[in-house]
């Protein structure tokens, strides 16, 4: 039988009741109901110009079918030519918490050549299970965790005990908000919509996709579930859901970081253009932030954006050093996670969002002893960026920690593992070689775990191969054509021009 542990934490009696009928056993029968492809009404957005939108209905919980529903909203770009048109590609969101508005926006879709796509495909996303129109989570404002954890060194044992009481607080508001929806946003979850998502679309073909950074989770426990439904699948900026939450942050993500932040330190000693040129860029930074705290969490968001972050990064740690936070500001405002949704729970459940899909995947985070020897060696690796490994506010710093989910009331419903594939010579995984948001050894992890599978390496600084390199951009749109066709291992160089 499929049992769920309780972990003992202090919520009201309503959460601790939603959780155990969240999570009650189901005959395995009900699982393996079929379902019919459902029609398609396709309408104009109404926050995105030239796309269309329809709807499909799914379960809260794929394994109670016959239970409570939602409407996924799903949204296309027609492809460009009907004549020249091979079919679907859909495009996974990352984030978590990106949508159709912000993949179809402006900005993003030229970042990822949704255009050029469109020359052979219907381009289609979605918004993810409580994310935009499809029954976005709602949390209570004034419930929204505080900062807790120190920024200087490792939380106390009291702090952090403080840290799970503001999460359960926090997330009992986005139950008596939301529902049971907030307990089933895991990777698992979303894989099962996309499913549902490829047989209302083209039922009689396989799944043509590209899903990037935590599109990466979607599209891998995809992999696993149908992977006899991928016709090929590119997974560009890889999350590695094979090792633990803390283990990743302190090995992976945050030494990346530093690498970044130590490229951009050489980057702005050999170009004159730098407004930092000639000078020490990490007694910048702390001076910055001694002056703004709000510098800290927002360079590492920046570092993800490559040579051209760098050039705003160095402009704004001048400014702030010269008592000018005007560009500073701006960023802040334009940068924010929240979202400018007029409904404040809506903005708040953003936050209870992030959560809920990182706990789903990797549980509750509790051994305050493992993990402060964990964040030891994170300290080591990333001196200036340790904090994030604790860090419990995704939406007011940009990042995901640990602390997140410290005081989660469940075991993770898709927990950290190896994948369990066959062959797939129909996968392509990608990544830049100095990626601060998702380092290059989990794609190398990855793509270890899928037999036969195809490797792109672009030599970039930055987060997403597609978005920064032309040579990555052609060589996945080659992949999603004719998997066939591609080569083993493909290295895009540096010097490889992004028109």
């Amino acid at each position: 039988m499929n049992t769920y542990r309780l972990i003992l934490c202090p919520l009201s009696a309503a959460l601790i009741l939603a959780v155990l009928f969240a999570f009650a056993y189901r005959p395995p029968a009900a699982v393996a109901q079929m379902r019919a492809p459902q029609p398609l009404t396709w309408t104009p957005c109404d926050d995105v110009a030239d796309a269309e939108c329809a709807f499909i209905k799914v379960p809260v919980d794929h394994a109670r079918p016959g239970g409570a529903t939602f409407a996924l909203r799903l949204a296309r770009l027609p492809a460009l030519d009907p004549a020249q048109r091979q079919g679907v590609l859909l495009i996974i969101p990352g984030g978590p918490g990106v949508g159709i508005s912000e993949f179809f926006g402006e900005e993003l879709r030229r970042l990822r050549h949704l255009d050029e796509f469109r020359q052979q495909y219907d381009v289609v996303t979605f918004d993810p299970r409580g994310v935009g129109q499809s029954n976005p989570i709602r949390c209570a404002p004034d419930a929204v965790p505080p900062v807790i954890a120190p920024f200087d060194r490792p939380p106390s044992s009291a702090e952090f005990e403080a840290i799970g009481r503001a999460n359960a607080t926090f997330l009992q508001s986005c139950v008596e908000a939301t529902g049971e929806l907030i307990f089933f946003l895991s990777s698992m979850d979303t894989a099962e919509d996309i499913e549902r998502i490829r047989q209302a679309l083209s039922p009689h073909d396989g799944l043509v996709a590209n899903g990037a950074s935590y599109g990466t989770a979607y599209g891998a426990a995809y992999l696993e579930r149908y992977g006899d439904n991928v016709q090929a699948l590119v997974l560009d900026a890889v999350l590695d859901h094979s090792i633990e939450l803390a283990t990743e942050l302190a090995t992976r993500q945050l030494p990346a970081v530093q690498d970044a932040f130590e490229r951009m330190a050489q980057w702005c000693g050999e170009e004159s253009s730098c407004a930092l040129h000639g000078q020490d860029v990490g007694a910048a930074f702390d001076a910055a932030v001694a002056t703004v705290p709000a510098v800290r969490p927002l360079v590492p968001q920046f570092l993800a954006a490559g040579r051209d972050g760098w050039s705003l990064i160095t402009r704004v740690l001048a400014e702030v050093v010269a008592g000018d936070t005007s560009t500073l500001d701006e960023l802040i405002r334009r940068t924010s996670l929240g979202g400018q949704n007029p409904d404040p729970q809506v903005r708040a459940g953003k936050d209870g969002m992030f959560r809920a899909v990182t706990c789903g995947d990797y549980g509750p985070q509790g051994d305050y002893a493992a993990l402060l020897e964990t964040g030891e060696a994170a300290a080591l690796a990333a001196p200036r960026f340790a904090w994030r490994f604790w860090d419990a506010t995704p939406v007011a710093h940009g990042t995901v920690g640990v602390g997140v989910c410290v005081g989660w009331p469940l075991e993770a419903r898709n927990p950290p593992h190896r994948l369990q594939v066959g062959a797939h010579p129909n996968v392509l995984v990608a990544n830049p070689t100095h990626d601060p948001a998702t380092a290059l050894g989990n794609a190398l992890a990855l793509w270890l775990q899928i037999p036969e599978a195809r490797l792109l390496i672009a030599d970039v600084d930055g987060h997403e191969a597609l978005a920064l390199s032309r040579c990555a951009f052609e060589a996945q749109f080659r992949f999603l054509t004719d998997p066939a066709s591609a080569p083993t291992v493909t290295i895009c160089p540096a010097e490889q021009p992004l028109q």
